[in-house]
């Protein structure tokens, strides 16, 4: 059964999976930092010299750091962007904006699950997808993700900390008794109420454009604990997307 190693890159975090087949065998997960502080570490001790890697990437001097630290590695290196697809539609002015770690979402929605469908992708920036059966990849919403408004709160305010999200935070009171309490809080409950909101309004709209149910799955980091109905909950999508899109890949490289 072949391995594939998967990676996908992200703003603030980094996962890498290893598929045996169709299935997750390992995974680990490290910060983005990681690659350009201690990228030959990571290439020793993660990095498997002897199977092939599919990787998306968002953010470039990431990526570049990370070329450089596995310029030794023995086998295929294959990046996913918008030049290659996976054989699915993309219907979008500018393919080039898409974000890698969409093109894989999207090949994983359009392989794997119901069409059509809506991926909401929670990491840095959080991304809504729509992927339907003819038209592919059509289009999304794009907004800050959690950390991202607390970052934006730190960074252009003279008094608010840099907070960190806490993704099993609770709660204790309606409002907060420190700052920092404060702006988890505006997180914690504004947050889930506004990704709810775009949730129902995509409902309506998308609804009446198909005549069907649409699905919603919900990948990347912590969920939250949104409580929607009918969202299913996929970690590690992304990953799965590269894997498919290495298999379509290969079969067309050894035709």
């Amino acid at each position: 059964m072949n391995k594939i190693q998967c990676l996908d890159i992200g703003n603030s975090s980094t996962k890498l999976g290893i598929f045996q087949g169709q299935e997750l065998s390992s995974f680990i997960q490290f910060e983005t930092k990681e690659l350009i502080s201690k990228p030959k570490l990571l290439a020793s001790e993660i990095f498997k010299n002897d199977v092939d890697l599919v990787y998306c990437s968002v953010v470039p001097h990431i990526e570049n750091a990370f070329k450089k630290a596995i310029s030794s590695f023995r086998k295929e290196i294959f990046a996913i962007n918008s030049d290659f697809c996976a054989g699915i539609p993309i219907s979008y002015s500018n393919k080039e904006e898409i974000g890698a770690d969409r093109i894989a979402n999207s090949i994983a929605a359009f392989y794997l699950l119901s069409l059509p469908c809506v991926v909401i992708d929670l990491g840095t920036a959080t991304t809504f997808d729509i992927i339907s059966q003819y038209a592919g990849y059509e289009g999304g919403i794009i907004l800050p993700g959690p950390q991202g408004f607390l970052d934006f709160l730190e960074s252009n305010t003279a008094l608010l900390p840099k907070v960190k999200l806490q993704k099993d935070h609770q709660p204790q009171c309606a409002y907060g008794k420190s700052t920092k309490e404060a702006m988890l809080l505006g997180v914690f409950t504004g947050y889930p109420k506004m990704i709810e909101g775009i949730v129902e309004n995509l409902k309506a709209g998308l609804m009446e454009k198909y005549s069907k149910e649409v699905k919603f799955v919900i990948c990347g980091g912590s969920s939250l604990n949104l409580n929607i109905k009918e969202i299913e909950i996929s970690e590690n999508l992304t990953l799965q997307g590269l894997r498919i899109a290495y298999e379509v890949h290969n079969k067309e490289r050894t035709r």
